[in-house]
């Protein structure tokens, strides 16, 4: 069996950047994802004729290493500005997800493999999911949220530094509780000729967006999302009920008989409530894993707030950590 440079586990921007990085460095890698496709929270639903982001609506830029990629990316025709002055809020041409796979293009993708468990054998880790099959490695990136990734760690066999657990204990999220719902591309709705509105809203909503608006889909798609303290109190309800209590709030923006199809979405971790100041994380001095995502912030980073950047220069700085590693052995 092939033991590749570096497993990453989880394929959001944080992992596929910092597979792209460690690739053209000479490194091999393998990006590790539970589900049928890359992406994470930039996600993208594909519903009859049109489709809607459902997690991460659009980016922002605040350093110049982002701002790099996202030249790149727009240069090939991936990204554009969507609205905003002071930050630009730039959005995926073909919704959000499809940015991540564009980026992943070429690398090695091993996908509906949840990682159950890892071993140390030697010099190599090896990851085996619950029906025990098994990727090895040299060395390991960790990206899911924080409490899936020290959910795994205890359970395999690594030695973790107390640092390191406790600052994934530390690391809490909030959930996320977002409606699509599609409508009549011809109604008019109360939103911003952006589509996109996260003021003055009822309590209880964060943003709304209409995904026809935006100018990604063939379909009025609206994605209405609650606050973190609404989705914690609607987690656990029915889909029918969801989208009862977020009408509601949302009357005076979509009206209810106006809407033809609806689906809930529903992240459990979203938001990070708190963030480590550091880009990544190392799980021991005896280990070759690093930890990293957007709740891994660095300490001059004037948002102190998890968001796509932050994944990104987290995935970035990681690779940064694991080419030293592995060049020094």
């Amino acid at each position: 069996m092939r033991t590749y440079d570096v497993a990453i586990v989880g394929g959001g921007l944080s992992g596929v950047l910092a597979a792209r990085k460690l690739e053209g460095q000479g490194l091999s890698v393998i990006v590790i994802d539970k589900s049928k496709s890359v992406g994470g929270r930039m996600a993208t639903r594909r519903i009859d004729g049109g489709r809607a982001d459902h997690g991460a609506q659009f980016f922002t830029v605040r350093s110049s290493e982002f701002q790099s990629h996202v030249d790149e990316w727009s240069k090939k025709g991936w990204v554009e500005r969507w609205f905003g002055e002071k930050y630009a809020r730039y959005k995926g041409i073909e919704g959000m997800n499809q940015l991540v796979k564009n980026v992943s293009k070429g690398i090695p993708l091993k996908l509906q493999f949840k990682v159950h468990h890892i071993i140390k054998q030697h010099n190599e880790y090896v990851l085996r999911s619950e029906d025990e099959s098994e990727v090895r490695a040299r060395a390991i990136l960790m990206t899911p949220p924080a409490p899936q990734t020290g959910q795994l760690l205890k359970q395999s066999d690594l030695r973790m530094s107390k640092e390191a657990e406790e600052t994934l204990q530390s690391l809490r999220f909030s959930p996320a509780v977002v409606a699509l719902l599609t409508v009549n591309k011809e109604e008019e709705t109360g939103l911003p000729h952006s589509g996109h509105q996260d003021a003055h809203l009822s309590e209880g909503i964060e943003r709304v967006t209409d995904s026809y608006a935006k100018g990604i889909s063939n379909e009025r798609i609206i994605s209405i999302y609650a606050t973190p303290e609404r989705s914690k109190a609607l987690y656990d309800k029915s889909d029918a009920t969801i989208k009862e209590d977020l009408l509601n709030l949302t009357s005076t923006i979509i009206r209810p008989e106006t809407i033809t199809a609806y689906q809930i979405k529903k992240w459990r971790y979203a938001q990070a409530e708190n963030v480590h100041t550091a880009p990544f994380l190392a799980v021991s001095d005896e280990e070759d894993v690093i930890v990293a995502g957007d709740a891994f912030l660095y300490g001059d980073d004037s948002s102190g707030r998890t968001r796509v950047e932050s994944a990104a220069r987290s995935g970035l700085a990681a690779a940064d950590e694991l080419m030293k590693r592995l060049i020094e052995t």
